[in-house]
């Protein structure tokens, strides 16, 4: 049995029924490269041999009596893979419409709390002979890195597969005792009192790194984010867009401008959302905040799996016409935005989620949620943007092709809409979820990065910058 770190807690506590916290991937395979049909019962197989190399897959969460501790991590006694591998034929002819439609649904409710906190779907039905595997999986256990961890351990570099050792024995823990519960938390909390003077040491010291980093800016600091028609209270409802661009394009285009790929990913955001706004009658007369998660390098005593990121807010010049002129913006606001993320340091955060009473968090996302309060004070940022690394290698599952990776984050807070990219073997797959309250047409977000791809590049080609 294992205490939550903090911010791993935070994930479960503040989960509402309007505001899911997983993480989703759609995988689109050609199974004509697999040595047998990819079945459910295949499906399982591959995960019966795999299993043990992801430890949280069989890991259940336990809740301290009255939350008053962080939840414990137990190996959870009534694992069945049954409960969490699953099968849907869509109608014959499916197509991505379809797809998209289909994980919009099953984004849109919490998994359940009974069991290991995630899930796997089989799909298939597709004109074109392709399926999907389409996983859900609890933030509390992984960000963008630590799903690499999750790649590793059931893709492939060829069909044929890499063989593994038989799966070492495995056993369940037994529930524990909520008075020992009780008595762990009371211990917990008396260790975060003492540990206080540290806490606010590291919390000063990080300030008044972040306030010099922030006047050594060349650029003028992340204003406030404005009101925007995706930024209000969430609903229960989740819909879905995918899309992909050429690795190669936006390779282009960093090389054409001394960019990075980040960059790039926020430039083409950018058009998209002021092209949304405008084509609604809304104003892009202010830059947009964006929130970008940023992956923390992990230490050799870190583990594998779990939460290991920051978070910087960046400017989108949503009231710049000219692509390129947005592009230079947003990458002298990175650097700045970077230069205070690593100022502030990289656990400071972790410390002061710590400090907050698991029911505490709990209380005031529900309260949040109920009361839809998130009409009643401006947005923290617009919408989230995350760009995270894959192989850049072909890769296979159970012996079928890997054609595409569509990833997708959580809606927080009150902001409705999340784009998450994902390099893989030459392509950049583009996952966009949104709340449809919020967002009538989360397809047009998708399209709209696309095209903001296609004028970055027109523009490297027709008037190559250094």
């Amino acid at each position: 049995m294992e205490r939550l770190t903090a911010t791993d807690a935070a994930f479960l506590a503040m989960e509402t029924p309007t505001m899911h916290l997983h993480v989703m991937g759609v995988l689109v395979l050609d199974p004509s490269t697999a040595p047998e049909d990819l079945t459910l019962d295949r499906l399982e197989t591959l995960f019966q041999q795999r299993i043990h190399l992801i430890p949280p897959y069989r890991h259940r969460f336990v809740a301290v009596p009255g939350q008053l501790g962080h939840p414990r991590r137990i190996e959870d006694p009534d694992f069945q893979l049954s409960r969490h591998l699953r099968h849907r034929s869509l109608a014959p002819g499916a197509g991505p419409a379809d797809l998209e439609a289909f994980v919009g649904e099953l984004a849109g409710y919490p998994l359940e709390r009974d069991r290991p906190l995630w899930e796997t779907w089989l799909v298939d039905g597709f004109a074109d002979g392709t399926v999907a595997l389409v996983s859900k999986i609890h933030h509390t256990i992984m960000d963008g890195a630590a799903g690499g961890e999750v790649m590793a351990a059931l893709f492939d570099l060829e069909p044929e597969g890499e063989a593994f050792d038989p799966a070492p024995r495995w056993s369940g823990e037994g529930l524990p005792h909520p008075a020992r519960l009780v008595a762990e938390a009371g211990l917990g909390t008396l260790q975060r009192v003492v540990g206080l003077p540290g806490v606010m040491v590291r919390t000063v010291s990080g300030l008044v790194a972040t306030a010099r980093a922030t006047v050594g800016q060349s650029g003028p600091p992340v204003q406030f984010a404005p009101a925007t028609p995706f930024n209000g209270p969430l609903t229960a409802a989740r819909s879905v867009a995918f899309t992909r661009c050429s690795l190669d394009d936006l390779k282009e285009i960093r090389r054409a401008y001394g960019t990075t790929i980040n960059d790039v990913v926020l430039a083409a955001a950018t058009t998209s959302l002021r092209r949304y706004l405008l084509e609604r009658g809304f104003p892009a007369d202010r830059p947009l905040v964006a929130s970008v998660p940023v992956a923390l390098a992990r230490h050799d005593d870190d583990p594998a799996f779990g939460n290991h990121t920051s978070n910087m807010m960046v400017s989108l010049p949503v009231d710049l016409d000219d692509p390129v002129e947005a592009l230079r913006s947003i990458h002298e606001d990175a650097l700045g935005a970077k230069a205070v993320q690593q100022a502030m340091g990289p656990d400071i955060m972790d410390d002061l989620v710590g400090l907050a009473p698991a029911a505490l968090m709990s209380a005031g996302a529900h309260l949040y949620s109920l009361l839809g309060l998130g009409r009643f004070h401006p947005p923290l940022f617009n919408a989230i943007v995350s760009n995270v690394p894959g192989p850049p290698i072909p890769l296979y599952v159970a012996g079928a092709r890997v054609l595409a990776t569509y990833p997708m984050g959580p809606l927080i807070g009150s902001t409705g809409l999340n784009l998450t990219v994902l390099s893989q073997s030459g392509d950049l797959d583009v996952g966009v979820i949104a709340c449809p309250d919020l967002v009538d047409d989360v397809g047009q977000v998708a399209a709209g990065f696309r095209a903001g791809i296609a004028d970055l590049l027109d523009a490297a080609r027709s008037e190559p910058a250094v």
